[in-house]
Formats: structure tokens, C-alpha cells, sequence
């Protein structure tokens, strides 16, 4: 089977996220059986064309640009010249932030469409205005245009607001998570340490955490705060003495992080179902996160980390102290692994394989 992908960034686009890893890990196993053929901006120093853990990519847009804008604007009129060139037998809308209105723009394609989460008010803390409009309103045209088509989500609160909004077909498939990483042994720093491992940007909380320094300086005055991720939007990095800023880190890197790491934190504003706090799960790290939908799914509280109100600075910091104990730490570790391990990508795959069958029989 040929399946055509359409995702604004591949995953090795500077801005790629979770969406963009999921895309990897699902379709580079569909694609030692099927032709998988990804449809992605172009960005500084990338090829036209490659092939990649058994994914085509495709990009398209300025070679000195990350095409952020121009993704959007041309997707919808390449996405019509890609289904004549390669006639695909399935089209995959993975939609990231904008929905390219295929049900629309091409009714009778055979497609399937995967859904993480909504944005939804969030648009407008981390969009200038006109952009978390055009956002806002391209999700409510989303909830009304897609009701018919084959949707996937990762997490039960997506599935459940689209079943109230009249979707019928959904499939929650899990995302899962790198099965090495649990050969990573914590081998805990000799002073409180703590990461968030992210985008810097608005919707993952960063500046949420980085508020709570001086409740748990106050407590903990050897504490250290590590941050690493891309930055985002306008995100300002403070010179603050204990705060470590990394920027992007690689995977030797991150895995070394994770190891040395007291605690993990996921203060998201909103999420689908947060990849990286299975992945730190993996490595036996505790993770503090928002109590806010999807983390709720994915976070086990008080077994593989505590939910609390990241909004609420003081909720917040009273909480990292209080997992700020080895000992406790320790006892939680056998509990993170053993959730994170019950998350493999090659169940997902399998799921998706399934799904695909399963369309193909469909008559029409």
C-alpha cells in the first residue's frame, strides 16, 4: 500500500515536537510493509528529498526559511499536487496547530486523521493575535467539518470531547516510548536537581516553573534547575544563579540528564499525552506535572509522579520539595519503569496496522 503523510514539519525540522516523534515511530514500522510518503516544510541545510528510517520525506518552501508561514498558506493546493503525482492508496492528515480541511478539499480520498490535542483559548498566549484567530477558528471549523472521517487520538479526554461533538469514528492509539532508555541506571547528582526537557515556549509551562526557583531555593539552597529545549516565540532566559539554561541537547545528552535528574517537570499549559514523561518514566525519574487533561492520563499520581496546579506558584514549589528525598525517589523508581514499559511503539504501529485494514475493507 502507498500511503501519503502530511505533516508541516518532519521530524527533523528545528521546530519538530511530539507530534513530529510519533509520526516517526508509528510510520518508519508501517513502512517496512507499506510505501510511507511524508509531505513536510523545507528548513535551512535540508535536502529536497531523503529517505529516513523507511519514510520518503518531501519537503517543500524556501531552503533558507523555516516555512513556518508558508506551510500554511500553500499546504492545502501542494497537498492536491502530491495526490495526482503519487496516487496514494491512503492520505494521513497528522494535524499539528491548522487543519488542512481535506474532508473539504478532497471528499472522496481515503484518509485517516490524527488528532493530539486542542489548543483552543491557549492559541492567544502563545500567537499574536491574528494567528491564534485564524487558529482558533480553523479548530472550531475542525469540529464541525471532520464528524465523518476516521480519527486517531492519544489520549481519552480527545476522545471524549470529540464524541461530544458528534464524532463517531475514533481509535485512541497510545503513544509509546523508546525502549532504550531503559538501560539508563539514576545515578542521582549529589545536589537536588531538577529538569524540564522541552520547547521553550508558552504551552509547556517552562516560565511556570522557572517562578517557583525561590520557594524551593529557599528550602533546598543547593537546589539546581536545569532547562534544556529550543526557544520559542519570545521566551526570555533569566540569568539566575542555580538555573541552568541548555538550549537543544542531543539524545547522549538528554539521556545522561535523566540519569543525574532528582526530579522531572511537565508544567504544561496543555497536552496530548505527554511522550516525554513516559520517556523519563523509563529512566526511573519522578515527574511533577500540571494537573490538566491529558498529563492526568499519563502521569499515575503518587506512583510515577504527583499532579499539582502549576498556576498556583506556591502549590507548585511545595510539591518539588516534597519529592525532593532520594530515598522516597527510589521507592517510586520500579513504579516508572514498569508504567512507561506498558507504552511500546510497536503496539502502537501494530494498532494503527490494524486500522488500516480494517479502512481498507470499507467499501467506498
Amino acid at each position: 500500500m502507498k500511503i501519503l503523510v502530511a505533516n508541516k514539519f518532519c521530524p527533523l525540522h528545528p521546530k519538530a515536537g511530539g507530534s513530529e516523534k510519533h509520526l516517526l515511530e508509528i510510520f518508519s514500522r508501517l513502512g517496512e510493509k507499506h510505501e510511507v510518503i511524508l509531505i513536510s516544510a523545507m528548513f535551512p541545510g535540508a535536502k529536497r528529498e531523503e529517505i529516513i528510517k523507511n519514510i520518503k520525506i518531501v519537503r517543500f518552501g524556501s531552503e533558507k526559511s523555516e516555512n513556518i508561514i508558508a506551510i500554511h498558506l500553500l499546504f492545502p493546493f501542494l497537498i492536491s499536487k502530491f495526490l495526482k503525482i503519487y496516487k496514494p492508496d491512503l492520505f494521513i492528515e497528522d494535524i499539528s496547530l491548522v487543519p488542512l480541511f481535506t474532508p473539504v478539499l478532497f471528499p472522496r480520498q481515503k484518509k485517516i486523521i490524527i488528532i493530539h490535542h486542542l489548543n483552543g483559548r491557549w492559541l492567544f498566549k502563545s500567537q499574536n493575535f491574528v494567528y491564534a484567530a485564524v487558529g482558533y477558528l480553523a479548530e472550531k471549523l475542525f469540529l464541525l467539518l471532520y464528524k465523518n472521517e476516521e480519527i486517531v487520538v492519544v489520549s481519552d479526554w480527545m476522545r471524549v470531547i470529540l464524541s461530544n461533538h458528534g464524532f463517531k469514528n475514533i481509535v485512541k492509539i497510545l503513544n509509546g516510548v523508546d525502549g532504550n532508555l531503559f538501560d539508563i541506571r539514576k545515578n542521582y547528582s549529589k545536589n537536588p536537581t531538577i529538569l524540564f526537557l522541552g520547547h521553550l515556549e508558552v504551552r509547556k509551562g517552562a516560565d511556570l516553573f522557572l517562578k517557583t526557583f525561590t520557594i524551593v531555593k529557599n528550602a533546598f539552597p543547593n537546589v539546581k534547575y536545569i532547562i534544556a529545549g529550543r526557544r520559542f516565540e519570545n521566551f526570555k532566559e533569566k540569568e539566575i544563579s542555580g538555573v541552568e539554561f541548555l538550549g537543544y541537547v542531543p539524545e547522549e545528552k538528554k539521556r545522561e540528564l535523566l540519569s543525574s535528574a532528582w526530579l522531572f517537570v511537565m508544567p504544561s499549559r496543555i497536552e496530548g499525552y505527554g511522550i516525554v514523561s513516559l520517556e523519563a518514566n523509563a529512566t526511573g525519574t519522578f515527574v511533577v506535572g500540571n494537573n490538566v487533561p491529558g498529563l492526568q492520563e499519563v502521569i499515575k499520581d503518587n506512583e510515577t509522579g504527583a499532579l499539582v496546579n502549576c498556576f498556583d506558584m506556591d502549590k507548585f514549589g511545595k510539591t518539588i520539595i516534597s519529592w525532593l528525598d532520594t530515598e522516597k525517589l527510589k521507592s517510586r523508581e520500579e513504579a516508572c519503569r514498569s508504567w512507561a514499559k506498558s507504552h511500546a511503539w510497536e503496539k502502537s504501529a501494530e494498532e494503527f496496522e490494524k486500522l488500516i485494514s480494517n479502512l481498507q475493507n470499507k467499501p467506498g
